[in-house]
C-alpha cells in the first residue's frame, strides 16, 4: 500500500495512523469522514486548550497566530497543546495579566503551577502565543549574508528537542496477553537516552517523571490505547506506552505518545524519532527507481538495526555544528567542481580536534530550494549493526522545510537515498535526479579486526563533486 498509494508524498499519512487504521479494518466508508478529518487537520500547528487533563479531551479554544487570547468565563482549561516552535504563557487573569506560567510543549494543567505555586488547573483565563526563543549556540547558529557554505537549519523546534525531556513510562496490561516487564522497558528507555546524550552532543537528557502499569479491558488496539491514555494525566514531553504483545499490528507515534508493540531498542529509538520530528529513512530501488519504505539501514528511521539517525536527520535535530557541514552550490556554480574531505558520522560523537576541513557532509540544494542532497560517509568501518561498509558514501535527499506548507506536520524529516558506493570504487557516480557527478579521489584507512575478519577502518574519504561543463 505504501508504494501503490505513494503515501510518502503525503506527510499526513506517514505517522503510522493511516496504516494502522487500514490494517485494523477501520478504514471503511462509514469511518472515512472521521478519518479524513483526522488526516487533513494540521495537528501540530494550533495551540489548543482542552477541558480535561488528557490530550484527547474536548477542545475549549484554539488559536494559531501570535498574540493574546482570553477564554470564555468559566471555561476551565485543564490541558494545553502547544504548536511546533511556539511558547504559550498561561495567565490567571484576563487580557494576559496576573499570575502566569510558560510552556513550550503539551502540558496537563492538573500538575502545572503558576509562578506563585497556585495550580493552573481550571484557573487559566487567558493565554499568549509567541515564537519560542532558542539561545544561540554552536548548534543553534545563523547563516550570515555571504556565508555561502553555511547550511541553515529551518527547524522551529530546536529548543523543545534539545532539552531535558520529561518522560512518562506506561506498561499496558491486558488479561490473557503478555507485556514486557517494567525493568526491561526501563532498560531500553535509559539506553535510548544514553544514545541521545552522545548523538545530541550532550543537549538531550531525560527526566523520568513516572512509571506505572495500567490495566485495559479491550482487545481492540485502538480502544485499548484510548483506555490506557485516559488513565494518564501527567505532563510529559513523551509518554511511552508499551503494549501487550500481539495487541497491535505496528508500533506508532502521535502527539507526545509512542505506542510500542515490541520491546526492541531500535523500535524505541524509531518511534521517539517521530516525536523528535523525524520521518522515515527510505531507499531508492536501483532497478525501478521507486522508493522502498524503511530500506535505509544508516538510520534508525528505517526498519533495520542501525547505529544512529542519518546526517540530514541529525542536522534537523540541531545535533551538528555550523563548521561540520559545507554547502557546495556556490563553488559548483563558479568552478563546476569542488573537492571535499568527509569524516565518518558514526555515533556523531563530538570531535573538537578534527581538522576544520574534515566535514561530516557536503550539501547541495536543489534549484527550487525545496530539497537538499546530503553527501555523507556514515561509518568508519563495518560492524555488527548492519552491512554498511566503512568508507561507504551515501547521498540522501531531504526536504529543506523552508516553507511551512512543505512540512505541515511535526514528523517531517524523511529521507531517500539516491546513490551509494564504496570508497574503493573510483568510478564517476551519477546521483539520481540531479546533475551531480561524484568520484573518490583519496582516502585514509587502516586494517582492523572485526569478528575475526580484517576490515578497513576509514579516517576520511575525499570526494570530487562536479557539475556538467557549461555549453
Amino acid at each position: 500500500m505504501w508504494e501503490t498509494c505513494a503515501t510518502y508524498n503525503h506527510p499526513a499519512l506517514e505517522d503510522g495512523y493511516f496504516l494502522e487504521e487500514v490494517q485494523s479494518g477501520n478504514c471503511t466508508a462509514a469511518n472515512w469522514p472521521t478519518m479524513r478529518e483526522h488526516l487533513s487537520t494540521p495537528r501540530s500547528m494550533e495551540v489548543r486548550l482542552r477541558e480535561s487533563c488528557n490530550s484527547s479531551s474536548q477542545v475549549i479554544q484554539g488559536a494559531e497566530a501570535n498574540g493574546c487570547y482570553t477564554l470564555e468565563p468559566a471555561a476551565g482549561a485543564s490541558y494545553v497543546n502547544v504548536a511546533s516552535g511556539k511558547a504559550v504563557t498561561l495567565h490567571a487573569g484576563t487580557g494576559c495579566t496576573g499570575d502566569s506560567v510558560t510552556v513550550q510543549s503539551d502540558a496537563s494543567l492538573c500538575d502545572t503551577s503558576f509562578e506563585s505555586g497556585a495550580s493552573a488547573d481550571g484557573n487559566v483565563q487567558s493565554f499568549r502565543i509567541a515564537d519560542a526563543e532558542v539561545p544561540p549556540s554552536d548548534y543553534n547558529y545563523t547563516c550570515a549574508v555571504g556565508e555561502s557554505e553555511c547550511v541553515r537549519n529551518y527547524n522551529p523546534r530546536l529548543g523543545v528537542v534539545n532539552s531535558t525531556h520529561r518522560v512518562n513510562v506506561v506498561r499496558v496490561a491486558l488479561a490473557g496477553k503478555t507485556t514486557p516487564s517494567m525493568s526491561s522497558i526501563m532498560a531500553n528507555v535509559h539506553n535510548m537516552y544514553d544514545f541521545f546524550v552522545v548523538a545530541s552532543r550532550n543537549q538531550v537528557h531525560r527526566n523520568i517523571i513516572g512509571t506505572q502499569t495500567v490495566q485495559v479491558t479491550s482487545s481492540n488496539c485502538g480502544k485499548a490505547k484510548e483506555q490506557a491514555v485516559a488513565q494518564i494525566s501527567a505532563t510529559a514531553f513523551m509518554t511511552v506506552y508499551v503494549l501487550p504483545t500481539g495487541l497491535c499490528s505496528i508500533s506508532h507515534a502521535t502527539g507526545g505518545n509512542i505506542y510500542l508493540n515490541d520491546n526492541l531498542f531500535r523500535t524505541y529509538v524509531h518511534e521517539t524519532g517521530h516525536i523528535l520530528g523525524l520521518a522515515h529513512g527510505n531507499a531508492r530501488d536501483p532497478s525501478t527507481n521507486k522508493p522502498i519504505e524503511y530500506r535505509d539501514a544508516s538510520t534508525f528511521m528505517g526498519r533495520f538495526p542501525s547505529d544512529n539517525y542519518n546526517l540530514p536527520q541529525l542536522h534537523w535535530l540541531g545535533w551538528t555544528k555550523k563548521a561540520e557541514l559545507t554547502q557546495v552550490n556556490a563553488v559548483l556554480e563558479r568552478d563546476r567542481f569542488t573537492e571535499v574531505i568527509l569524516r565518518p558520522v558514526d555515533v556523531n560523537a563530538n570531535k573538537p580536534d578534527s581538522p576544520i576541513d574534515h566535514k561530516l557532509g557536503a550539501v547541495w540544494e536543489t534549484p527550487d530550494g525545496k530539497n537538499r542532497l546530503f553527501i555523507v560517509v556514515p561509518k568508519a568501518r563495518l560492524n555488527s549493526a548492519n552491512d554498511i561498509e566503512g568508507g561507504t558514501v551515501i547521498v540522501y535527499r531531504a526536504p529543506t522545510c523552508k516553507l511551512r506548507a512543505d512540512c505541515p506536520t511535526v514528523m517531517v524529516m524523511g529521507t531517500l537515498t539516491l546513490a551509494r558506493f564504496i570508497a574503493t570504487n573510483t568510478n564517476v557516480h551519477a546521483v539520481f535526479e540531479s546533475p551531480l557527478k561524484l568520484s573518490v579521489v583519496g582516502s585514509k584507512s587502516k586494517n582492523v579486526q572485526v569478528a575475526g575478519k580484517t576490515v578497513k577502518e576509514y579516517e576520511w574519504v575525499k570526494l570530487r563533486i562536479a557539475l556538467p561543463p557549461l555549453p
